[in-house]
């Protein structure tokens, strides 16, 4: 949601977006993580920091 109509909404339906999101997050983090998917986050995490080292030393 941009800034512009963040200013448009309500202070009640703002909290309640906000109330929504934050029950959405704790609801996800009590979710068990299937190992598979944390190890492809890990992988993915490893290639992410290669691909950024890459670029740095390309830049330098």
């Amino acid at each position: 949601m941009s800034r512009s109509s963040d200013d448009t909404i309500s202070p009640q339906l703002r909290l309640a977006i906000d109330r929504k999101i934050a029950s959405l997050l704790t609801a996800i983090e009590q979710e068990k993580v299937p190992d598979r998917l944390t190890d492809l986050a890990v992988q993915l995490q490893t290639a992410l920091v290669e691909k950024r080292r890459c670029k740095a030393q390309k830049d330098a």
